[in-house]
């Protein structure tokens, strides 16, 4: 079975647990947050940065500045 990158961001999350550190090597920090309960916090590394991971802000949380 082959997962989709949405399919294994998603496995990735239900790994994790409140409070966890994890280093997702490249790509997969930008996708797991989409996936992350409201209740969990875990703490993300990658080699290349993760700047403005989570989905993409509705109209009145846009900040342009």
């Amino acid at each position: 079975m082959v997962l989709s990158r949405e399919e294994l961001a998603a496995r990735v999350a239900a790994e994790l647990r409140d409070g966890d550190y994890v280093n997702l090597g490249i790509g997969m920090p930008t996708l797991v947050p989409n996936y992350l309960g409201d209740d969990i916090t875990v703490v993300l590394h990658s080699e290349n940065g993760i700047l403005g991971v989570g989905p993409y802000p509705d109209d009145e949380h846009v900040d342009p500045t």
